[in-house]
């Protein structure tokens, strides 16, 4: 689950002939995109770690990157264990700490990270993985299979949240993110409900989802007759990377804290963390071991996090010359585009209000709908955004594949307006409210007191209080709904930390009934957003929404291996989710940012992340 916390500032599924290719084989192998990761980088189009014609490099190779957070402290909230991340921000460190088996390239194509080349066996369900040599941890242990085993196992273990959390994360917010992007490897189910205490084996064991075959080659079995169409899109997420056991198990950083001490060792990406700074500042230096395995040399030397409490102050902070990049409010979008250096790209980000489908009063289907089709989704971009995004009524979003043209907006509208339809949005509170007594009637329906009377009962809505501009999106939609509706919503602002906790509960023990957050895309998948999203029990669907028939759908879609049939079966799943609206999805965020015109090669993915790999791209020139 990867969230935005700031204003949000692929190798694309193969074809249904190229997934037949090569299938009477017992094996085949998977050849991976290499211009971004080997050393063949300088023969690569556009190849990484050069200088270009942008002219002669600073003495001074340090780029300052803010990170803001609202306790104005680097804390146990902003996550440095791969294995538990949630918020873009902190994937954003862990991407330039740790490495994975595969990871993304600049044209969001999956490429190999460690592994070297990978081969996947005639049924789809067996992926060997064949490691690079010379890896090691940034203390100089080497890293083998059996270490990718560890890391993947532990990420799946029932006990890493509760154990952790007790000293590790604030506020109790461990999101336990093994199960969502692991747990189709054999055995997962049985390690994550602690039927069984490992899923590593040694030599070919077919009684194993991870076998260490060799120091250098590491098998993962799928569940049988599951061959999932996005398994190596998942394996980016941070689930999947590698981390040193000596130092996670170390009894002295027993309770998780093997987290701040990540300056002696324990990382593998291309950044090594020199320095905690007190809390206030992360310092990042090369790591020499990173360089050495994969042939190439950062040109930075240091990048510099300072933390700031909120992204106002650290754009002001970097208009006053105290930073190399700056997020950018949304209040301030207008002035930031026609400044010489601003920054922007498309993103695969989806910004939406989440209703609580167990908590009154938007366990009635036609109250949720009302709030969707009272909600004009185009004046919030233009008005209170500042054309800072795209509106949209859209789940999946524009720029991923099973990107839906056909979608609607829930009944009874029908259409594909993005202004709202005032007139149906009463016309189901009415109906709503029909179906309620008198006021004060004793025993009348929770969700009465919300939607009936002349003083219902307030709504909150939650809002990240860091981030003014979310907070002015969900006052202004509160007034829309108020308006049209003649409820009472009240905007609730809480630390983002609150907010992703609250999130990350059971809908049935959360106490927001609503709240506006954001979900930037894990890997180009529909299940991504779907699957991930809307199953019933599945550890994003903080709605509590639940539709047996659309389960049905959403887990076949899954597995099914021809792609076009594959995305009709998404799009399918997708309007029914609209229609029965647990998200009101209201804007595709662009991605913008401010930074020095000195710094060149810094830039994001459509993921909203800066990929470990693309540090190589990065200098700061003379000036």
């Amino acid at each position: 689950m990867r969230r935005i916390e700031a204003p949000f500032r692929g190798d694309r599924e193969p074809t249904t002939q190229q997934r037949r290719q090569g299938r009477s084989a017992a094996t085949r192998t998977l050849t991976l995109v290499v211009c971004a990761l080997s050393l063949l980088l300088a023969a690569c189009s556009g190849g990484l770690g050069g200088q270009g014609s942008a002219g002669a490099l600073a003495a001074t190779q340090t780029f300052t990157w803010p990170y803001n957070t609202s306790t104005g402290v680097f804390g146990h909230n902003e996550v440095l264990d791969p294995s538990v991340v949630s918020t873009v921000y902190d994937a954003n460190d862990i991407s330039m700490l740790y490495m994975g088996l595969v990871t993304f390239d600049s044209s969001d194509r999956v490429v190999g990270d460690a592994a070297a080349h990978i081969d996947v066996d005639s049924t789809g369900t067996i992926y060997t993985f064949h490691l690079r040599p010379n890896l090691a941890f940034s203390d100089g242990s080497p890293i083998t299979a059996a270490d990718f085993a560890y890391s993947l196992d532990r990420s799946l273990d029932p006990n890493l949240c509760p154990v952790n959390s007790a000293k590790t994360y604030y506020p109790d917010n461990c999101y336990w993110a093994g199960p969502t992007y692991l747990g189709a490897i054999y055995g997962a189910q049985d390690r994550i409900s602690g039927a069984i205490s490992s899923m590593i084996g040694s030599g070919d064991d077919p009684t194993k989802g991870l076998d260490v075959l060799d120091a250098q080659t590491l098998r993962i079995r799928l569940q049988p007759k599951q061959p999932i169409a996005y398994f190596l899109n998942a394996l980016t997420y941070s689930t999947a990377d590698v981390v040193e056991k000596s130092v996670v198990t170390n009894p002295q950083y027993a309770g998780g804290l093997w987290v701040d001490h990540l300056d002696k060792g324990g990382t593998s990406g291309p950044f090594k963390l020199a320095s905690y700074g007190g809390g206030t500042k992360l310092t990042f230096e090369p790591n020499p071991y990173w360089e050495k395995a994969f042939g190439q040399k950062l040109t930075l030397t240091q990048v510099i996090r300072p933390v700031v409490p909120t992204v106002n102050q650290e754009y002001n902070d970097y208009r006053a010359g105290a930073y190399d990049y700056t997020d950018v409010p949304s209040d301030q979008y207008t002035f930031a585009r026609g400044q010489s250096d601003f920054h922007s790209t498309s993103a695969l980000f989806i910004e939406y209000f989440g209703l609580n489908t167990l908590s009154p009063p938007f366990n009635i289907t036609a109250v949720r709908q009302a709030f969707d089709l009272a909600l004009n989704k185009q004046f919030l971009v233009d008005s209170v955004d500042n054309g800072g995004a795209i509106p949209t009524n859209h789940i999946v979003p524009q720029g991923m594949p099973g990107f839906d043209v056909n979608l609607t907006n829930p009944p009874p509208d029908g259409t594909q307006s993005l202004t709202g339809n005032e007139q149906a949005a009463r016309a189901l509170m009415k109906q709503a409210q029909a179906k309620c007594p008198p006021p004060d009637t004793f025993g009348a329906p929770a969700e009465c007191a919300y939607i009936s009377g002349s003083s219902p009962t307030q709504i909150d809505i939650y809002a990240p209080e860091e981030d003014s501009g979310r907070i002015a999106l969900a006052k202004a939609a509160a007034t829309m709904w108020n308006t049209t509706l003649g409820v009472n919503v009240v905007v609730k602002p809480v630390p983002f930390t609150t907010e992703v906790g609250y999130i990350i509960t059971p809908a049935a023990q959360d106490p927001m009934p609503m709240w506006e957050i954001g979900w930037a895309a894990d890997y180009p998948d529909p299940q991504d957003w779907l699957s991930l999203q809307f199953i019933t029990g599945a550890a994003n669907n903080s709605m509590g929404f639940s539709d047996p028939k659309l389960d049905a759908q959403m887990k076949a879609a899954d597995l099914e291996q021809d792609q076009v049939k594959r995305m009709q079966m998404y799009n399918q799943v997708e309007q029914a989710i609209v229609n029965a609206s647990p998200w009101i999805p209201f804007e595709q965020s662009k991605q913008y940012w401010r930074q020095r015109t000195y710094v060149h090669g810094f830039g994001y993915n459509s993921f909203g992340i800066m990929e470990g790999h693309n540090w190589l791209n990065v200098y700061i020139a003379q000036h």
